[in-house]
């Protein structure tokens, strides 16, 4: 009878593992890897595999993504690493909330976040690489300080004094001593920024001009305007596993879990050198959306409330038409929506499945590019007997996906500290793997619940280049008639675009800061 249930149990934990994962895999499978390999099926013609390559257009986007992909990772990394070092090595009054400044932007919406940048830059930086660039910087910077950060501030300031002795000036401990310590922890980030800004689109979109196309931005045009799929589809396609095979990379990297920077072993208070270092970044962070609250509030040179009496339907412009409370409302409902998906599904399978590969699996959406995600998903679902066009879950299923990983991630963070000697003692007096998670686990990750709830919230509502292929007339989200607005002339337009993206940044960025607040990961 011991043998039969002491074999029992573990039979139980594989069944667990199995059920756990199954609604993370069909998560994936639904939203990414179907569509993607139907429309690689049956739409890429042969002979477009190479050829596609010598159309015009597709070089200098592939050759402009690679470039500026790169030049923003090293602007980024070279602007970031010294707030991160101010951040993690000293204590001083707003630590808290430059931390959490330096990290709203991104989990901002891209589309907000251009439109944040047109308000802060002069008319002539306006469609100019040096808009991306900077933009790139803004939203990527986080990566750097949540990324390598917390491996800073572990280390020992004895070392550093001990070098400083010796004779060592502040600049020789930092290319001997400090550089080399975080260096796993840099390479990951890099990798990351370099994809994000690889594949960027919403920013693109706002701040590109002419000959500044990414290749998403090829794709698009390809799929939209030239009615090219085939070729479109190989280089989503192509674009796709090549980022895939970076993001498994970096999800197996230790280095690029991000962490809370804490307040615990930051006894230092800030000398010369880094209440400047404080000031320029508190600068560079709320400058853009200072910018972007005073252009909601001008129109045609002067101040005026025209721009957010028109986004609330205070005041009707002829041939202006934008319903807010029905663009409001189909994002949050989209919003719940995927969260009601993600948060569920990614606790269950982080906490019952211990397979490596589920987790790099559920990356997969993340690696593929919002554009192409969009394309193939209309391609796919549009014939029975798969005609889900028409589905409102369709795009909640999408935005799920999308933040799953980081769902996980955050469960991750807190699951691996849960001793394992509680789950032991539970399993001694008869309790199943169900009944541990929950009177167990379940407690101890309320801070990763939240931590899902709130990024996934934020990230749905902030979703824009898969949601611009999948969105209905009558169900446009917030960011895209953020977009809509942009593309009309006018100063009313362009203010009332403004007031959106203004109201769209203080959303998620309440979300994202009321997390930070709780001390999460």
């Amino acid at each position: 009878m011991a043998r039969t249930m002491v074999g029992y149990r573990p039979a139980m934990s594989k069944l667990w593992t199995r059920l756990a994962s199954a609604p993370a895999l069909v998560v994936v499978a639904a939203s990414t890897a179907i569509p993607l390999l139907a429309i690689s099926v049956q739409h890429i013609a042969s002979a477009d595999i190479f050829a596609v390559w010598r159309r015009p257009g597709v070089t200098d986007a592939l050759f402009f993504s690679l470039w500026q992909g790169m030049l923003s990772t090293v602007l980024t990394l070279a602007f970031g690493l010294f707030p991160t070092w101010v951040l993690a090595r000293y204590r001083f009054a707003g630590r808290s909330i430059l931390v959490a400044l330096v990290t709203v932007p991104f989990v901002l919406p891209t589309i907000a976040v251009g439109a944040a940048f047109l308000a802060v830059l002069p008319t002539s930086l306006h469609r100019t690489t040096w808009a991306i660039l900077l933009a790139h910087i803004f939203f990527n910077i986080s990566v750097v300080v949540r990324t390598v950060g917390p491996l800073w501030r572990s280390v020992d300031q004895g070392l550093i004094e001990s070098a400083q002795t010796l004779g060592a000036s502040p600049a020789q401990v930092y290319r001997h001593l400090i550089l080399p310590i975080a260096r796993p922890a840099i390479i990951s980030a890099g990798s990351l920024i370099f994809v994000m800004c690889f594949t960027s689109y919403g920013i693109i979109r706002i701040l590109g001009g002419p000959g500044l196309a990414t290749l998403d931005i090829e794709i698009y045009r390809r799929a939209v305007q030239l009615g090219d799929i085939s070729g479109a589809t190989v280089l989503g396609i192509t674009q796709t596993l090549c980022i895939a095979c970076a993001f498994a990379w970096w999800s197996r990297s230790q280095g690029a879990q991000f962490s809370k920077i804490g307040d615990r072993n930051s006894a230092r208070a800030l000398n010369r050198s880094s209440r400047i270092i404080v000031f320029l970044t508190a600068t560079a962070f709320t400058a853009p959306l200072g910018a972007l609250i005073s252009s909601s509030l001008h129109t045609r040179d002067s101040w005026s409330l025209t721009g957010w009496k028109v986004l609330f339907g205070l005041q009707d412009i002829r041939g202006l038409d934008i319903d807010l409370p029905s663009s409001l409302a189909t994002s949050l409902v989209y919003a719940l929506a995927a969260t009601a998906i993600a948060v569920p599904v990614g606790m269950a399978a982080t906490a019952f499945a211990r397979r490596h590969w589920i987790h790099t699996a559920v990356v997969l959406p993340l690696s593929t590019s919002p554009v192409v995600l969009g394309l193939a998903i209309l391609i796919t679902y549009d014939r029975a007997p798969f005609d889900f066009r028409s589905s409102r879950l369709l795009i909640p299923l999408v935005h799920a996906a999308i933040a799953l990983p980081f769902v996980m991630r955050a469960t991750i963070a807190i699951g691996n500290v849960i001793p394992p000697d509680l789950r032991h003692a539970a399993e001694t007096l008869g309790a199943g793997p169900w009944r541990r998670w929950l009177n167990i686990d379940l407690p101890l990750l309320r801070p990763a619940l939240a931590t899902g709830v709130a990024f996934s919230l934020a990230m749905s509502l902030g979703e824009f280049g898969a949601t611009s292929f999948l969105t209905r007339r009558n169900s446009s989200t917030l960011p895209i008639s953020i977009a809509n607005l942009f593309s009309r002339a006018g100063d009313i337009p362009r203010s009332t675009g403004m007031a959106a993206a203004t109201l769209l940044i203080f959303i998620t960025g309440l979300l994202v800061v009321s997390v930070d607040r709780r001390s999460y990961s």
